[in-house]
C-alpha cells in the first residue's frame, strides 16, 4: 500500500516479463519483414543505408525491452529514433519510419499509458500523434504519393495505431488497479477473520484464567478469619474483575471483523483444566470412558476450548456451591465431550454477566473440526459436542 492507503504503484506496474515477451514477439515478426522489404522492395537503396536503418530498428527494439523498468527513458530514446527514421528516405518507398519494425514504438506508447501517471500518459499520446503527423508531413513534402487520399490513409493508420496502443495501455492500468484493489480487499478480509479468531483465542485463554483466579480468591475468603487477609483476597478478586472488564473492552475493539492460533493445547490438557478450576465452592468432576483414539489437531483444540469455555461460564455465571461434571466418552467414530453443571444456587447478578464471543467461538471451532454441538439449559447448563476421529 502507498502512504495514502492506495495500492502501491509498484503493484500496478505491468509485468515486465509480459513487456519483454511482447517486444520479442514484435521483433521476431517485424525485423525479418523489414529486412526483406529493404532487400527486395527497395532495389534502389544501398547496403550501407539498409544496415544503418536496421541498426536503428535494433536500438528501437532494445529500448522497448527496457521500457518495463525505465519507461520514460525508453520512450524518449524510441521517440528520438523514430524521428531519425522519419527523416531517412528509402528510394522507391517512403520514410524508414513506415517500415514494419516501427511497430516496436507502439509498445513504448502502451507502456507509458499503462504506468498510470496521467501526465506521462497524455504526453506519450500527444508525442505519438505528433510523430504520426510529422511522418505524414515528410511524405507529403517529398510527394511520395500522387493521390492525396493515400496520405490521409497513412495519417489515419498511424494515428489509429498510436491511439489503439495508448488505449490498451490505459485499459491495462485500470485492470491492474482493479486487481490490486481486489487483492487488498481479500487481504483485509483475511486479516479481519484472523483478528476475530485471535480475539476468541485471547478470550478463551485469559478469560478462563482470570475467572479461575477470581473464583479461588472468593473461595479462600470463606476459609480465612484474618480481616487483613480477607481484605487482600477481596482486592485480588476486584482486580481480577477489573481486568476482566478491560479484557472485554479490548475484545470488542479487536472483533470489528478481524484473526489465529494461540498455542494449541489438546484433549490431554482437559484434566489439568478441571484441576485448575476446582475450589472449595466448585466441585468439578472428570471422567473418561472408552479407548482414546487419535483426533485431528483442530478437533483436539476444539475439545479443549469447549471444556475451557464451558467451565469458565459455569464458574463465572452460576452462584456457588456448584457441581460440574466433565466427561469424555470415546466411541468408534469419535468422542463425545460433555460439560454439565447442576445450576448451583442460581445465576450471578446481571452486572457480572457478559454476552461475549465464547459461545460463538465454541460453535465455530466444533463446526470447523467437523463436529456437532448441542447446548441446552435446565436447572443448569449442558454442553455436548461430538468430534470425529482423525481420517486415516
Amino acid at each position: 500500500m502507498g502512504a495514502d492507503g492506495s495500492p502501491s504503484s509498484r503493484a500496478l506496474w505491468p509485468d515486465s516479463r509480459g513487456t519483454i515477451v511482447a517486444t520479442l514477439i514484435c521483433a521476431v515478426l517485424t525485423l525479418p519483414l523489414t529486412v526483406a522489404t529493404l532487400t527486395y522492395g527497395a532495389p534502389e537503396s544501398n547496403l550501407a543505408l539498409n544496415a544503418w536503418i536496421i541498426a536503428l530498428f535494433v536500438v528501437l527494439h532494445g529500448a522497448a525491452l527496457l521500457c518495463g523498468r525505465m519507461p520514460v527513458t525508453a520512450f524518449a530514446i524510441g521517440s528520438g529514433i523514430l524521428l531519425v527514421l522519419a527523416l531517412i528516405h528509402i528510394p522507391g518507398l517512403s520514410s524508414a519510419a513506415m517500415m514494419p519494425a516501427s511497430a516496436a514504438y507502439l509498445v513504448l506508447v502502451w507502456r507509458m499509458a499503462s504506468e498510470g501517471d496521467a501526465k506521462r500518459s497524455l504526453a506519450a499520446l500527444l508525442v505519438g500523434l505528433g510523430g504520426a503527423g510529422f511522418i505524414t508531413a515528410i511524405d507529403a513534402v517529398r510527394a511520395e504519393y500522387e493521390d492525396p487520399t493515400l496520405l490521409l490513409i497513412e495519417a489515419g493508420a498511424l494515428a489509429a495505431g498510436i491511439v489503439a496502443a495508448w488505449a490498451l495501455g490505459a485499459l491495462s492500468h485500470q485492470r491492474a488497479l482493479a486487481t490490486a484493489q481486489r487483492v487488498e480487499e481479500h487481504t483485509r478480509r483475511a486479516l479481519a477473520q484472523e483478528r476475530a479468531r485471535i480475539g476468541r483465542d485471547l478470550h478463551d485463554v485469559v478469560s478462563h484464567s482470570l475467572t479461575v483466579m477470581i473464583a479461588q480468591a472468593e473461595a479462600a475468603r470463606v476459609s480465612v478469619d484474618d480481616p487483613e487477609a480477607d481484605a487482600a483476597l477481596m482486592r485480588v478478586a476486584e482486580t481480577g474483575r477489573s481486568a476482566m472488564r478491560g479484557l472485554r473492552g479490548m475484545l470488542r475493539v479487536l472483533d470489528d471483523g478481524r484473526a489465529p492460533f494461540a498455542p494449541a493445547p489438546g484433549i490431554d490438557g482437559i484434566r489439568d483444566l478441571v484441576e485448575q478450576a476446582r475450589s472449595p465452592e466448585h466441585t468439578i468432576r472428570f471422567a473418561a470412558h472408552g479407548t482414546p483414539l487419535p483426533l485431528a489437531p483442530d478437533a483436539e483444540l476444539a475439545a479443549y476450548r469447549l471444556v475451557q469455555e464451558a467451565l469458565t461460564n459455569a464458574v463465572r455465571h452460576v452462584r456457588p456451591p456448584l457441581t460440574v461434571d466433565v466427561e469424555l466418552d470415546w466411541r468408534d467414530d469419535g468422542v463425545m465431550v460433555s460439560v454439565v453443571d447442576d445450576g448451583g444456587r442460581g445465576a450471578v447478578a446481571a452486572s457480572d454477566t457478559a454476552e461475549g464471543v465464547g459461545l460463538i467461538g465454541m460453535r465455530e471451532r466444533v463446526q470447523r473440526a467437523g463436529g456437532t454441538l448441542e447446548l441446552s439449559r435446565g436447572r443448569g447448563w449442558s454442553v455436548r459436542a461430538r468430534l470425529p476421529v482423525e481420517a486415516t
